[in-house]
């Protein structure tokens, strides 16, 4: 009851300071006139994302792993908890956790644990592997192999036992990774630098290099998105900086990267990229950061263009319009109090939900076109 009081009477002080013409302040923070704030689970803090997977949401912390039942995304319903056996480091739990819907993965304290999620009342460790514990680690062919972000290659076949097979990285130009994305079944983008596409349908632990883009400035990249298996025409990919001076920083950037030809050419072409400047709360800025840009997804309406929705840590959420050209716009955004905000989720074509290191979750509705 402190907490609601306490955020009511903030509500109050700064509405009377905000600018003519300005989103007003909420309970939940500032947001534009197309968000609305939900609600907020504070038991996720240090959250740095989770999976949706059916009507199911699963969300990390550096403890536990969390399943909430999402039949009716503004109230989600815990149904199951695991408490990890060696709880990680403040900050840094799984980030983009993956799953087929019977096995989750989680990089955790050294090693790489297999959790049993079929019964999602009670997901269990089956399975751990030493010397796995990479930023993150990414579903291959279904969760039969698993990729992490700096090179290991598991064979997940049997997830009770999980075998390190080889290095993704060895015998590519790639030099360090941040993260993978299977675009469409056994087709890999890296969020690299530079940028590859690989094949590993034949042999997940020697795939193939089959596109190569590179940024001329080396620019850190953290994640991507292709849409629909390949199918549209844009790469989304977002970078990663640190502040101060994150608007200055070429890896604080969110991507739009040409696809058209790639098989021909080989490559793929920046369109336009999207960084944030500093300034009020109430003009959806912050005065300050320090960290800029992180996890993304597209709206479900998403076709060669539309909304995306991605984490901008103390800027909160933003909501971007990519247009058939491939241009980036602002569409909106929510800036809770004392955010960090790690993860962005479209759960249906209104609902957001936000991970945040410093909040836990915070649910968004979107009220706009």
């Amino acid at each position: 009851m402190r907490r609601i009081v306490a955020a009511l009477m903030a509500s109050v002080i700064l509405a009377a300071f905000a600018p003519t013409g300005a989103a007003a302040p909420t309970i939940g923070g500032f947001a534009s006139d197309n968000i609305e704030w939900v609600d907020f689970f504070p038991l996720h803090t240090d959250s740095a994302g989770g999976v949706i997977e059916g009507k199911f949401f699963y969300i990390t912390t550096e403890r536990d792993l969390v399943v909430y039942d999402i039949s009716d995304p503004v109230a989600p319903v815990e149904v199951g908890r695991l408490l990890y056996p060696n709880p990680g480091t403040f900050y840094f739990p799984e980030e983009d956790p993956e799953t087929n819907g019977e096995i989750l993965l989680v990089s955790n304290s050294g090693v790489l644990m297999v959790i049993n999620v079929e019964d999602k009342t009670n997901p269990q460790v089956i399975a751990e592997l030493d010397g796995v514990d990479e930023h993150t680690i990414s579903c291959i062919l279904d969760c039969r192999y698993a990729w992490g972000s700096g090179g290991a290659v598991v064979d997940l076949r049997d997830p009770s036992k999980p075998k390190l097979i080889g290095d993704w990285t060895k015998g590519s130009p790639v030099s360090g990774s941040h993260d993978v994305t299977e675009v469409a079944p056994g087709l890999v983008v890296s969020s690299s630098q530079p940028i590859v596409l690989f094949d590993a349908r034949r042999n997940p632990a020697k795939p193939k290099v089959l596109a190569i883009a590179k940024s001329e400035d080396q620019r850190f990249n953290h994640s991507n998105l292709w849409p629909h298996n390949m199918k549209d025409r844009y790469l989304l990919m977002g970078g990663e900086a640190g502040g101060p001076g994150c608007s200055e920083d070429a890896s604080a950037s969110f991507m739009t990267w040409d696809t058209r030809g790639w098989k021909r050419s080989k490559t793929f072409k920046m369109v336009d990229q999207y960084r944030l400047a500093n300034g009020l709360p109430t003009d959806g800025q912050m005065p300050a950061e320090q960290f800029c840009v992180h996890w993304f997804t597209t709206h479900p309406d998403y076709d060669d263009g539309g909304l995306v929705a991605i984490a901008w840590y103390e800027h909160g959420t933003r909501l971007l319009n990519i247009s058939g050209k491939g241009k980036i716009s602002d569409a909106g955004w929510f800036i809770p109090y004392a955010g960090s905000t790690s993860a962005a989720y479209w759960v249906n074509d209104e609902i957001i939900y936000a991970t945040d290191y410093n909040r836990g979750l915070d649910i968004l509705r979107y009220t706009g076109k």
